[in-house]
C-alpha cells in the first residue's frame, strides 16, 4: 500500500512540474494588452464638444478633459485596480477641478471599467478583426430601444480596422484599433453612432457618441425631415498624453 502511494506522489509530481515546464506566457504584444496601458502617472487629455439637441436647437459646450491614473489598490477579489481622476477645465488657461472618478481592472482576457457604479467592457484580449462581445455584460442595463443589434439585451461591441493607422486632427496614429459600440443605424428616425479609438501604447485617442431622434411622419410629427427633436452628440480628441 506504502508502495503504491509512493509511486502515485511520484506521478502527480511529474504531471505538475510537466504541465509547468509546458507552460508558455501569455504574450503581451500578440494579446494586444499595449491599446490600454495603465500605469500610475499615465494621464491622457482630450478637447470635448458636447452638444444637447432640443426641438432642433442645439446647445454646444466646449471644455478640456483629463484623465489620470492616481493609485491603484486590491478590490474584494484580490483584482488589481486602478483609480482613474477625471478632471474638467474650460480652456488650457483654467486649472484643472477634479470631475469623477473610475475605476479599471486589466487582465490577459478583457478591461472593465467602472464608472458611477456601472461596469461596463471595453476591450477584450486578444485583439482580434471582427471579434464581438456583449460591452454591458456585467451591469443591468438593456438594449432595450437600442437602435442596432444586441447579444441577450445587452449592447454588441466590434473590433474593427485592427492594426490600421488613424488620423486625428493632423497626427498620425500608426496602430490603432476602432470598438464599435452597436452597429451605426441612420434610417430617418434615428441616428445611432457609438465607437471609440485606441493607439498601441497610448490608450483611448478618440470617442464618438451620437444618438438623435428625428421627426417621422410614422409617429405623427409634422415638423418635416430633418428635425431633430432630442439628441446628444459627444465627441472627445486627445491632444496630449504622457506620465508625470
Amino acid at each position: 500500500m506504502l508502495k503504491k502511494g509512493l509511486i502515485f506522489c511520484l506521478l502527480l509530481i511529474g504531471a505538475i512540474t510537466g504541465c509547468k515546464e509546458n507552460y508558455v506566457e501569455p504574450d503581451p504584444e500578440a494579446l494586444g494588452l499595449d491599446y490600454y496601458p495603465l500605469a500610475i502617472g499615465d494621464y491622457r487629455i482630450y478637447n470635448v464638444t458636447d452638444i444637447k439637441f432640443q426641438f432642433n436647437k442645439g446647445d454646444t459646450t466646449r471644455f478640456q478633459m483629463r484623465e489620470r491614473v492616481d493609485t491603484t489598490f486590491s478590490d474584494q477579489t484580490n483584482t488589481l485596480t486602478y483609480k482613474i481622476v477625471r478632471s474638467v477645465r474650460p480652456n488650457g488657461n483654467s486649472q484643472w477641478v477634479d470631475d469623477s472618478v473610475l475605476v479599471v481592472s486589466k487582465s490577459n482576457s478583457m478591461v472593465v471599467l467602472t464608472k458611477n457604479n456601472t461596469k461596463y467592457v471595453k476591450l477584450v484580449f486578444p485583439v482580434k478583426e471582427g471579434a464581438v462581445w456583449a460591452g454591458d455584460a456585467y451591469n443591468d442595463k438593456l438594449a432595450a430601444g437600442w437602435a442596432g443589434n444586441n447579444i441577450n439585451g445587452k449592447i454588441v461591441y466590434t473590433y474593427d480596422g485592427v492594426g490600421e493607422p488613424y488620423q486625428l486632427n493632423g497626427e498620425s496614429f500608426a496602430n490603432t484599433v476602432a470598438v464599435k459600440q452597436g452597429d451605426r443605424v441612420d434610417n430617418g428616425a434615428v441616428l445611432s453612432d457609438r465607437k471609440e479609438v485606441y493607439a498601441k501604447g497610448i490608450g483611448l485617442i478618440y470617442r464618438l457618441y451620437n444618438r438623435i431622434d428625428y421627426c417621422s411622419s410614422s409617429d405623427g410629427c409634422t415638423f418635416g425631415e430633418g428635425y431633430k427633436l432630442q439628441g446628444h452628440e459627444r465627441h472627445e480628441v486627445l491632444i496630449a498624453h504622457g506620465s508625470r
